[in-house]
Formats: structure tokens, C-alpha cells, sequence
């Protein structure tokens, strides 16, 4: 049986949303599609998998990444879908629980995480910039018309409140990637 489920997951909770996916496995439900604001599960086996979550620099199909996407099959890992946005791919990937019972460490090394990380930072500060430029676009014309227009100035104000979650996320971010370096540095 099939089921579908809405539900929102900002960039930097995709911890949050990986656990939430390997919930829904426990309790017999294998995703089969995600998109931005759906998945999209089939009822199998509890337990049945494991799922794992990731960004990828660039799209899918660019060489490096379906050179690495068939480096994952190669470890029993499927990639079950994935979704480009600009200069990244989120990826769903998912192998059998019995071959990865702790779960699947695609970043296991710390250059990997950073590596990772970083990919994260770079698109939340694309979507910082962009939520900006939409923010003082619609602030001119909320005041720079002539007369005040108040749905230009809500817009502006939403727009803003975006600006302030990719703002935090890429603060948190590069904080996680500095106590990496530093981590690093001490294992060096």
C-alpha cells in the first residue's frame, strides 16, 4: 500500500529529516519517491532499510557524481531518488539494514564532512543572497512608488523571515565546520 506524506524540511535539518525517513522505515514504510514537500512511501518489512540522506555538488548527471552514484551502487547502496536544485542535488539513498546495521556513513572522515558541510554553506548562502534581493526589491517598490503598498511590505517581511533561517543555518554551518578543522588539527 502506498502512502504520501507532506511535509517541510529546511536545508539544514537534514539530519532531522534522515531520522524521520528511518522512523518511518522501522515501522514498515520504504520511501520510494521525495520531493520538495512530498514523499512518498510503500509499507514493506519493518526494519527492512536504511536510509541516508546527502548533498551533492553540482547535478546529478555531471560526470563526478555518476561516477560516485555508481561507486554507491557498487556498496549496496541505492539511490532511491534525488532532487537538483541550483549547483546542488539532494540525494535519498537507502540499502538493506541487515548489510549496514549502524546505518550508512557515507562522511565518515572529517574531510568528508567538511566537504559536505561545506556544499550545505555554499547553497544556503546562494538562497541568502537570493531572499535579499527579493527582500529590498519589495521594500522599493512597498515605498519607493510614491504611496506605500502594505502587500509589498509583507512580502518584504517574509521574505526577510527566509533570509533570517538561511542566515542561522549558514552560521551554524561554518561553526560546525570550524570545530571540525580543529578536530582535525588535533588528530594531525
Amino acid at each position: 500500500m502506498r502512502r504520501v506524506i507532506h511535509k517541510i524540511f529546511w536545508v539544514w535539518q537534514l539530519e532531522k529529516e534522515q531520522a524521520w525517513i528511518n522512523e518511518m522505515a522501522s515501522h514498515g514504510y520504504s520511501l520510494e519517491h521525495a520531493g520538495r514537500l512530498t514523499f512518498e512511501f510503500e509499507e514493506t518489512e519493518a526494519d527492512l532499510y536504511t536510509y541516508k540522506t546527502l548533498f551533492l555538488k553540482g547535478w546529478a548527471d555531471s560526470e563526478e557524481n555518476r561516477k560516485y552514484l555508481k561507486f554507491l551502487e557498487e556498496m549496496g547502496i541505492k539511490v532511491v531518488c534525488y532532487i537538483n536544485y541550483p549547483g546542488t542535488t539532494w540525494i535519498y539513498t537507502r540499502a538493506l539494514k541487515a548489510d549496514y546495521p549502524d546505518g550508512i556513513d557515507l562522511f565518515s572522515d572529517i574531510d568528508s564532512r567538511i566537504k559536505g558541510m561545506r556544499v550545505m554553506a555554499g547553497y544556503m548562502l546562494f538562497v541568502m543572497v537570493i531572499t535579499l534581493l527579493a527582500t529590498m526589491l519589495n521594500l522599493w517598490y512597498a515605498f519607493g512608488m510614491g504611496h506605500f503598498l502594505l502587500l509589498n511590505f509583507i512580502c518584504a517581511a517574509a521574505v526577510f523571515v527566509l533570509f533570517i533561517f538561511a542566515a542561522v543555518a549558514t552560521v551554524r554551518l561554518f561553526v560546525n565546520i570550524g570545530k571540525l578543522k580543529k578536530e582535525r588539527a588535533i588528530h594531525e
